[in-house]
């Protein structure tokens, strides 16, 4: 019965996310520098705006993909410490423990953040592990709060801080210390509601050791403090006025336990008709009233109930308790016409679970879900659940449980997280048509340059090549005077070859011997003259002869490039090895997730399928408490009637 840290709005341990988001985002990011005006690194951008619109995954995903990128420059350990609240907005206490020790240190001095940072770090990290019930662990880390700082810097979270340092001392000591716990209590501001908490749960701890009368004591001073700050408040706090509420019915409830009707009835007369316990309260009004001998204001009471739609599980028993107080009255008739309408009820109601437990599936439970949606996807609260309203109000009381509510958003997040391996095999898909619509670009590349270099007639370029190398290397073998002459040493000899034919079809006369003397001299000077620039000849022939021995070799490791380009695409084959190592990759997450999505099913089904058993059972025995109390009466009017013949005769 006791009331945990902000039992009315602090469930989710996502409060822990966005608060470190807060504090990270207004805080400096190193103790001596100051902050920065403006994000310095676009990725931390995106992280920042994705966690503020509750993107929990995606901002996860990109702090993962800067982090094998070289990391978040600018930022300092912020994004550390933002990859923390997300791992606890997923629950995932151990790893953000383990996380938070590795950054701000054992003793959370290990890092150049500023104090007051590194309190609310730990602060909130026990806080979540208060609530799952890791009491240990809670208070290690709260242990390592410096309480001072925490008061300066945040004196609301110091007045929680205290609350759970002593919440913790009843939770851990065997036998809880007063004076351990008196020294928390010391310290809390006595108006403000962690104190009024610590009190109402120093109540239920006295009723559960069997001290009803201090119990009493304790929560009537508690309903009375709280009234006289109401009356001295302007504003009357709806998360105070709630607590009253509780404490009053909580009152009334020992009351009644106890025998004491008169003053049970006077406490939930002070309960608002409006409030959020009005209908637990009405009942317990009527057992009060029936304690009191006063059936008609009981039998109002629970005509009042009737009247409304009975979706709760405990006030199912609001028929059957209709049938008891008239049959209290003596109105035997009415009772038993009540309690033939509260077995009939009951058995409709039990067979209507019975059908819903058979047809139960996930489709059929999610139909009867209405999930607030924007143009982001679902919408989700300030605690990270579903912003969702049953329209069958037989699910409120499920829905309502923390249990269901986390595994309703495990089971949404993993449904986003399938949604983003679709897109990444989609994107898969694609990059497998881009290599295929490259490979078949490349095989007509290939073809063409097949074509053009047999157009090249490289074969007989390097015939022609390897030909004029040997009629050189021949020709200075036999040092071949003739063979080397140039263009225009060729050109002379050719004209001195038709001179020489001209003289030979001349007469042999006297003019004809001065042309043939003077051919001869002219031979002779030629010849002197190819002999004479036989080694320039040589030398050029010779040069010539390497430019094209590198053109050809050029020209052959080109073609051999060519060739192996062609015969072997490595980028192709790198391109190819990745994306079969990503689609490995895919198909291993996807096996991952299916198993997750598998268990989490299993946990909500399960956790559904629970509720409505309990239902069932519950329903069954006020079925059967109807049907005796309908038989009892049944039998009592028929010996009435019989009586009352009998004195007729």
């Amino acid at each position: 019965m006791a009331l945990k840290a902000g039992i009315l709005a602090r469930k989710r341990s996502v409060w822990v996310a966005v608060s470190c988001l807060w504090l990270m985002a207004s805080t400096p990011g190193w103790a001596d520098e100051p902050a920065p005006e403006r994000v310095q690194d676009l990725r931390y951008g995106w992280v920042l705006y994705n966690y503020h619109q509750g993107q929990a995954f995606d901002a996860l995903t990109q702090l993962s993909v800067a982090s094998e990128q070289g990391g978040i420059q600018g930022h300092g350990d912020h994004p550390a410490l933002i990859e923390g609240g997300l791992l606890l907005s997923y629950g995932m206490t151990r790893e953000a423990g383990e996380l938070f020790t590795r950054l701000l240190g054992g003793d959370g001095k290990g890092s150049a953040l500023s104090p007051e940072v590194r309190n609310q770090a730990w602060f909130y990290l026990g806080k979540v592990l208060y609530l799952e019930a890791d009491y240990q662990l809670a208070e290690a880390n709260l242990n390592r709060v410096d309480g001072a700082t925490l008061e300066t810097s945040e004196p609301g979270l110091y007045q929680e801080w205290l609350y759970l340092q002593a919440r913790l001392a009843e939770q851990l000591a065997s036998q809880p210390d007063p004076d351990a716990i008196g020294q928390f209590r010391d310290q809390l501001d006595p108006n403000a509601i962690w104190a009024h908490y610590l009190t109402y749960n120093t109540a239920m701890a006295e009723l559960a050791d069997g001290n009803a009368e201090a119990a009493i004591a304790t929560l009537a001073e508690l309903i009375r403090q709280m009234e006289a700050e109401a009356g001295d408040s302007s504003e009357d706090s709806p998360e105070q006025q709630a607590l009253m509420e509780k404490s009053r019915l909580s009152l009334a409830r020992i009351y009644l336990a106890n025998g004491r009707f008169d003053e049970a009835f006077r406490t939930l007369e002070l309960l608002s008709a409006e409030g959020p316990f009005s209908d637990r309260a009405l009942f317990e009004y009527a057992v009060a009233a029936a304690g009191q001998g006063e059936m008609a204001r009981a039998l109002n009471a629970v005509n009042v109930l009737s009247s409304r739609q009975l979706f709760s599980p405990w006030l199912q028993q609001v028929p059957y308790a209709r049938g008891y107080l008239l049959e209290q009255m003596n109105r035997p008739a009415e009772a038993l016409v009540a309690f033939r309408e509260a077995a009939d009820r009951y058995e409709r109601l039990e067979a209507k679970l019975v059908t819903a437990r058979t047809a139960l599936t996930e489709d059929s439970l999610m139909a009867r879900l209405e999930f607030q949606q924007d143009g982001d996807g679902k919408m989700t609260d300030a605690y990270g659940r579903l912003k969702v309203m049953p329209s069958d109000f037989g699910l409120s009381e499920i829905l309502a449980t923390e249990s269901f509510q986390q595994a309703l958003s495990e089971l949404h997040d993993l449904y986003r997280m399938q949604a983003f391996l679709d897109d990444w095999q989609q994107q898969l898909a694609s990059f497998e048509l881009m290599l295929e619509t490259r490979q078949m670009q490349r095989t007509a590349r290939i073809k063409a340059t097949r074509q053009a270099l047999a157009e090249q007639q490289a074969d007989q370029w390097a015939a022609e090549h390897q030909q004029y190398r040997q009629q050189i290397t021949e020709a200075l073998a036999r040092e071949d005077y003739q063979f080397l002459m140039t263009a225009e040493q060729k050109e002379l000899r050719t004209r001195l070859d038709r001179v020489a034919e001209s003289l030979a079809a001349l007469p042999n006369d006297e003019r004809t011997q001065r042309q043939r003397a003077q051919y001869r001299r002219m031979q002779a000077h030629f010849d002197w003259m190819i002999v004479d620039d036989y080694g320039v000849n040589r030398w050029a022939a010779q040069r010539q002869l390497r430019e094209l021995d590198t053109a050809m070799a050029e020209f052959r490791s080109q073609r051999q490039t060519i060739e192996t380009l062609m015969a072997d695409d490595k980028q192709h084959q790198r391109l190819s090895d990745r994306l079969a190592a990503r689609e490995k990759e895919l198909t291993s997450l996807r096996q991952e997730l299916e198993l997750a999505l598998s268990e989490a099913r299993g946990r909500m089904m399960a956790r559904v399928d629970q509720a409505l058993l309990v239902q069932r059972k519950q329903l069954r025995g006020y079925r059967v408490a109807s049907r005796h109390a309908q038989a009892r009466l049944a039998d009592r009017l028929y010996q009435l009637q019989s009586r009352q013949g009998s004195g007729d005769e």
